[in-house]
């Protein structure tokens, strides 16, 4: 027989103090969203629209009202008086935003011994907006449903760069023959890897989507894969293939594991005989690109070997290269930035700024891992789990072969991965 618990008279309105069984003991209704949360929630939906739909950009006169800052800085301060009002509590998602907060600090010391330190500080403010925005996320999203809201609308806005950069191909207004599109988006390669990173987070959202939402999926996947393509960036190409194989594998049964690596395989002989850009991934000792980034890492160890505690500045290390670089690279070029995420980060924030930012790394995919593999984990988050892992080591994989330190996404990836943590622990305890 199971035990008794008292359950007080006064919280589900009965006259007096009965004895009631577990299994039959009422619960209490779920409290509504309080409409400052839903507003929150729009608010970091619109700024994820801002951020991908370079609004400021296509509409020039929005550059006055600077709508991300506008956006991120009104939510910060509804956040503010709540916690203030004690009608929040503030969550720091340790040890992952400890890490970021300290890799804020270490940036912000750079600037001392920044090669240009006017550059360096404007960088540490950009780092900072990306610090606010991860903290904002991992406070409202804290829940299933806000969380699965806001993927949403991440990959939906995917269509921005996707369709601006097939108009801009379509168009002849390609960068070297590779597609691209505008702000963020215009280089090849940052446009590319912020869709490979999408990819995973619809697979996750279609896994207990209805059969309309996976349609509009699959339509979104179908169409991120084409500007991938034509952007030619090999690193994101090799990202795109490691997803594509965590996602085979990471389905339910044999069958499905095998027809996906079996499309991968499809699409990686497929792309190949419709390769159009001269550096491709054969030859690649000859190859000029490849040789150059080679160039990019010696010249970024350079620059940690002569400043190891504070490096040359966050985000320096392109104006830097003048001052580091062999002539015969200068001859051809009179700045490049480092090619590895890792790297550049050492070189540009020192030994201390590194260490955090990789630390930093490691933790979340640690936590992304941990989350999908709890089995106090439910099972709709697990799926939203085995995405976010995926997308985040799609980064790393990117992040090999590319810049990435001062870009929006990894922080956007980990932001979420710790909101999604949250929402674990909140639901294993319902």
């Amino acid at each position: 027989m199971p035990p008794t618990v008292a359950i007080p008279a006064q919280r589900y309105g009965l006259r007096t103090r009965t004895a009631v069984t577990e299994k039959t003991a009422p619960t209490a209704p779920a409290a509504p969203p309080r409409e400052e949360n839903k507003f929150l929630l729009l608010l970091l939906a619109a700024f994820l629209i801002q951020l991908f739909s370079n609004a400021a950009l296509l509409v020039p006169a929005l550059g006055a009202v600077r709508p991300a800052q506008t956006i991120g800085g009104l939510a910060l301060l509804i956040v503010i008086c709540q916690t203030v009002a004690g009608g929040r509590r503030l969550l720091l998602a340790p040890p992952d935003g400890y890490l970021l907060l300290a890799f804020t600090v270490a940036c912000a010391f750079t600037v001392v011994n920044a090669v240009w330190p006017n550059y360096a500080f404007e960088a540490c403010l950009d780092l900072v907006k990306m610090v606010v925005i991860y903290f904002l996320i991992v406070n409202v999203a804290a829940s299933e449903a806000p969380l699965r809201l806001l993927l949403w609308t991440m990959v939906a806005c995917g269509l921005f760069p996707a369709l601006g950069s097939l108009w801009n191909w379509t168009h002849g207004a390609n960068v070297e023959g590779r597609a691209a599109w505008m702000g963020f988006f215009a280089n090849p390669n940052e446009m590319a890897y912020c869709l490979v990173v999408l990819l995973p987070i619809a697979w996750a959202l279609a896994q207990n989507a209805n059969w309309m939402g996976r349609i509009v999926l699959a339509a979104l996947a179908g169409l991120f894969l084409i500007p991938i393509y034509l952007s030619f960036s090999r690193g994101s190409l090799i990202g795109l293939a490691v997803v594509g194989l965590l996602i085979g594998l990471r389905q339910k049964n044999a069958i499905a594991r095998a027809a996906t690596v079996g499309l991968l395989a499809a699409g990686v002989l497929a792309g190949s005989m419709y390769w159009s850009r001269q550096a491709g991934f054969s030859d690649i000792q000859g190859d000029a690109d490849f040789n150059e980034r080679l160039t990019t890492y010696q010249v970024a160890w350079s620059m940690y070997s002569q400043s190891p505690v504070l490096g040359v500045g966050l985000n320096c290390s392109s104006v830097a290269w003048p001052l580091y670089a062999p002539s015969e690279s200068l001859a051809h070029h009179k700045w490049l930035i480092t090619h590895n995420t890792f790297i550049q980060a050492f070189s540009e924030t020192g030994t201390a700024g590194g260490g955090l930012l990789l630390a930093f790394f490691a933790t979340v995919l640690w936590r992304a891992r941990k989350v999908r593999r709890s089995p106090q984990t439910p099972e709709r988050l697990r799926e939203l789990g085995k995405g976010l892992e995926i997308s985040f080591c799609g980064f790393l994989v990117c992040g090999m072969s590319g810049g990435y330190v001062m870009s929006w996404f990894p922080y956007l990836l980990a932001a979420f991965i710790g909101a999604l943590n949250a929402a674990a622990l909140q639901g294993s305890k319902a």
